[in-house]
């Protein structure tokens, strides 16, 4: 049940990062209209059109959700399983955004490599304080 909510746990602060970061890119760069009365076309248009800043904003973001989620979790049930379903978790997202939408190369290849490096940072920061001794609860 612990490895249940620490992955749930997980995932919720990895969307809360990537979410967090993608408004303040957004603050930076605000969309010229609103993306809910917006078509296909035009969309794909305004993506392709985002400043170089934005971009790497977002890719940030995939790095940190990644670390900060898989840290979470890692904290909660000390299973490496469950940070790695974290990252999982956040490659999949990262690779919908880059495949629904026109992306350069390498913002694709960082929407896989940056949130497994961001998983191998959190397993290699997470340390128990006792070994055997729950960090949680």
């Amino acid at each position: 049940m612990r490895t249940i909510l620490a992955i749930l746990f997980g995932v919720i602060a990895a969307a809360t990062i990537i979410e967090a970061v993608n408004r303040a890119a957004f603050l930076l760069y605000p969309l010229p209209v609103a993306l809910d009365a917006v078509d296909a076309d035009t969309l794909a248009k305004i993506v392709i059109e985002m400043p170089l800043l934005v971009r790497l904003l977002m890719v940030l973001g995939w790095l940190l959700a990644s670390l900060g989620g898989a840290w979470l979790a890692l904290r909660v049930c000390d299973r490496y399983l469950a940070g790695w379903i974290v990252v999982a978790a956040v490659v999949a997202d990262s690779l919908y955004f880059v495949l629904a939408l026109p992306q350069p190369v390498w913002m694709r290849i960082c929407s896989l490599l940056l949130p497994i490096i961001g998983g191998a940072l959190a397993a290699r920061a997470h340390r128990k304080p006792y070994p055997g001794e729950a960090l949680l609860g």
